[in-house]
């Protein structure tokens, strides 16, 4: 089984994880994704129940009827909740980014010199790059592992369903903790796979039923949007 997994088009709001619809943009983004993927041949379209997830699967395959009309919502497949970060400006964002990457360094450095490790050491080992040791749990919203217990019973719909090839159109966070449980990684880790993963754009995994298990064959291709940089995240 191929599955093909979608970030959605831009949505029309810079706030942080707010259920509104897509921006031009991301209509502009979604039918481009369209153009390419009708060079495959789909079994169904999944979705993520919020509107920027919809309004991505119903423009991308508008071209055919079939698919377009039945597009398999499943709530299971939203974004992270972002707690008390929902609703709010980048710069606040940013803010609380900056100042729990600040907390989560200051606790390793600090358990490294109680282990008799010179500070010179610490910052020779962490380099110009840090990744926090412990799981981001947004306050009053969700962590890695809560968001995972609720995407599995639809990986394992996939899995029964007996189809081949399946789109899923859902969310950076979702697709970054998939990624990590699947391919064993650290929840803490999870913005390692694209901090810059582009709207609209294709993570194709596959599942190999004789070996029970996934393969990664591509990751954040944005290759039909690259000759529109406007279309493009930072």
């Amino acid at each position: 089984m191929i599955i093909y997994l979608i970030r959605h088009g831009r949505q029309n709001s810079p706030d942080c994880n707010v259920n509104v619809p897509l921006a031009e943009e991301g209509h502009t983004q979604a039918r481009l994704l369209g153009e390419r993927m009708k060079r495959y041949k789909l079994d169904a379209v999944y979705a993520s129940d919020l509107i920027r997830a919809v309004e991505t699967a119903k423009t991308a395959f508008s071209y055919d009827k079939k698919l377009a009309g039945n597009i398999q919502i499943r709530p299971g497949l939203a974004e992270i909740d972002f707690g008390i970060l929902t609703g709010q400006k980048d710069e606040e964002v940013k803010k609380f980014y900056k100042e729990y990457y600040k907390e989560q360094l200051d606790k390793f450095v600090e358990g490294r010199i109680q282990h008799g490790t010179a500070l010179d050491e610490v910052n020779a080992f962490i380099g110009d790059f840090f990744v926090p040791p412990e799981e981001m749990w947004y306050p009053e919203g969700e962590n890695g592992p809560m968001v995972l217990e609720r995407v599995m019973p639809v990986v394992k719909e996939w899995i029964e369903s007996g189809m081949k090839n399946i789109v899923v159109v859902t969310h950076g966070g979702v697709i970054r903790i998939l990624l990590c449980a699947l391919f064993g990684g650290d929840f803490a880790k999870r913005l390692m796979f694209g901090t810059s993963l582009q709207n609209c754009s294709i993570t194709q995994i596959h599942y190999d039923e004789e070996k029970n298990g996934f393969y990664l064959d591509r990751f954040n291709d944005f290759a039909h949007l690259e000759m529109y940089p406007e279309l493009l995240r930072g």
